[in-house]
């Protein structure tokens, strides 16, 4: 018989965000126990170091207490005597992210990942998680939300205990507990969840309608749900701010603003309810694309170091594409609306020098050091393989339409070829060599080793589309007609402060860096005209360019004097517009797959 890995969980202290684990083991044989805590979280790729949290940790078996060794920085050696072993310890638990863990007296987000010792070669073993309801009086409504199957004494959404197959499994499924809201749908029968955490003045029937017909449009992507997908979660945890969502097998845990969700009678679907059914329709897509269909390299995850890919611009790009692309395809999003934020990824990509500087294979490769651990720099050195994988996604969506085939067609092939084994480097070159196409094949591979920008404007035509060019009023214009092209650039981005304006970032070899301005420079006046967020946008439409300007500026605390040339502003913002309407509406007519 099997033994059986059991862990007890318990949030002992709200107020001070503490939970108690005790993990109950029977060796098996006579060598010390090896205890691991992970040091990241599939689909997060940096080291996070959770056991950081760890404030201590026991053993004991029935006759005393055991010696234990901690070896590393997340790891424990226990010596036993034969006997089932008892290791108790103690974590905090206030991490506001989707990551890891945090309890209050509204809500515990419990990932197992940070909270659930690994026992070396026992990971392939069924694992039991037993949650106990909290005794501060301020849960005892709580409920328990989780994909982990209960075990038969444990009612649904009720506190007790769960079971996984293994450890991976296990540390895939978070759990939320607390205050929540939860209705149920079904995708070709098979049960979907969405839990909305605490007070949240929302239109739940709404989020699920909108929530139901993009899963359907993600679903016809591959044609089916997976297989072993017997259930799934939108485990939705709402604060006062915050964004973001990690995918898992069959759950995503979610952190958003109250304010993103609908309201009650709300008809149209504001910029913030838009980009949470955006993140929904990206973690959902996952449930295929990264946490079934995986790179080959991350057959298994290794946890306790960095596990490097160069293909997250495959598995985050596209998913990234389409994400978007299902709310304009099921009909929750206009055509205007759906190219105002296509335009909008196009100008943050190509708007940075870093577009030119680093590959989408490297990007991926160096995410663990970069990509999550940006600095003011980043627009100069970093490409995102989010945003510049999703524009890949795009010009080859466009390459294969014109050959008469589709992205949609390409991941299922990948799917059908590389499902078992994951997905090797070169994986879908090999795929378009397969159907013929070489040359297109030779252009992606160019395309993300090569740090340079796509070519968009070459294939957008086939999907009905002309890709043209203006430049942006102020750093955060992105999208749209221009109201003037007059304006000049200044070549950085900047917050407002009390005095000036402060530079958040200086673009590599524009007026700002010529000029010998830094990150952190904090400007007063230009030509003995004060600097606010207000007028720096109009004084840059009315002062000369080409010619040197005085300026005044603190860099900390030393009052500086410096001459600025401005210049006329790069064309950096994309305009998209709809030129050939037969293509565009034969396009269109592929991606709407579900029923409007």
């Amino acid at each position: 018989m099997k033994a059986l890995i059991q862990y007890q969980l318990r949030c002992v202290d709200i107020a001070a965000h503490l939970i108690e684990m005790e993990l109950t083991i029977q060796p098996q044989g006579t060598e010390p126990l090896r205890l691991q805590l992970p040091a990241w979280i599939p689909g997060s790729y940096m080291i996070r170091d959770f056991a950081r949290n760890l404030i201590w940790l026991t053993a004991s078996d029935k006759d005393g207490a055991l010696e234990v060794l901690k070896t590393d920085k997340q790891s424990w050696q226990v010596h036993h005597r034969g006997q089932a072993v008892r290791v108790h310890y103690q974590l905090y638990a206030y991490d506001r992210s989707v990551r890891a863990a945090y309890l209050d007296d509204e809500v515990a987000i419990l990932n197992p990942a940070c909270l659930c010792l690994a026992v070396a070669g026992m990971e392939e073993l069924p694992h039991q998680l037993q949650v106990d309801a909290p005794t501060d009086p301020t849960t005892s409504d709580w409920r328990l939300a989780t994909a982990l199957p209960p075990a038969a004494d444990t009612t649904f959404l009720g506190f007790g205990t769960y079971v996984a197959s293994d450890y991976q499994h296990l540390i895939d499924s978070p759990l939320l507990a607390g205050h929540f809201q939860l209705t149920e749908f079904h995708i070709d029968a098979v049960p979907h969840y969405l839990v909305v955490s605490g007070r949240n003045l929302s239109d739940q029937q709404r989020f699920t309608a909108d929530l139901t017909t993009i899963c359907q449009q993600q679903k016809a992507i591959f044609g089916s749900l997976p297989a072993d997908l017997t259930n799934y979660w939108f485990l939705t945890w709402v604060t006062d701010s915050g964004f973001g969502g990690l995918e898992h097998n069959d759950s995503t845990l979610l952190l958003c603003s109250r304010f993103d969700l609908p309201a009650a009678g709300q008809q149209q679907i504001n910029e913030g309810y838009q980009t949470l059914l955006s993140l929904c329709s990206h973690e959902y897509l996952h449930t295929w694309w990264v946490k079934r269909l995986k790179p080959a390299e991350f057959h298994p995850y290794q946890l306790a170091q960095e596990h490097y890919s160069r293909q997250l611009w495959i598995y985050e790009g596209f998913t990234s594409y389409l994400d978007d692309l299902a709310l304009y395809s099921s009909g929750l999003q206009s055509a205007a609306d759906y190219l105002l934020a296509l335009e909008k990824t196009i100008s943050r990509v190509t708007r940075n020098p870093s577009d030119g500087v680093q590959s989408l294979e490297d990007s991926s490769f160096d995410a663990w050091t970069k990509f999550y651990k940006q600095d003011e720099n980043a627009v100069n050195a970093i490409a995102s393989y989010y945003a510049k994988g999703a524009l890949v996604a795009l010009a080859l969506d466009a390459a294969l339409t014109a050959h008469g085939r589709s992205l949609p067609q390409l991941m299922q092939q990948l799917w059908q070829d590389y499902l078992t084994s994951g997905t090797p480097n070169g994986a879908i070159a090999s795929v378009l060599k397969s159907w013929q196409l070489p040359e297109l094949a030779s252009q992606l591979t160019n395309w993300v080793q090569q740090p340079k920008p796509i070519p968009l404007a070459d294939h957008l035509p086939a999907l009905g589309l002309a890709l043209n060019w203006r430049a942006p009023l102020k750093p955060d214009d992105l999208s749209g007609p221009a109201a003037s092209n007059g304006n000049a650039w200044l070549g950085a981005q900047y917050l407002s402060t009390e005095q000036g304006i402060k530079l958040t970032a200086v673009y590599d070899q524009g007026p700002a860096h010529q000029a010998g301005l830094m990150v952190g420079d904090e400007l007063l006046a230009v030509e003995g005209f004060r600097l606010n967020s207000n007028s720096v946008t109009e004084l840059l439409l009315r002062l000369p360019k080409q010619k040197a300007l005085s300026l005044h500026l603190f860099r900390r605390d030393r009052l500086l004097e410096r001459t600025l040339e401005l210049t006329a502003p790069p064309a950096t913002v994309a305009q998209l517009t709809i030129v050939d309407e037969s293509a565009w509406s034969a396009w269109w007519a592929s991606q709407a797959r579900t029923e409007r």
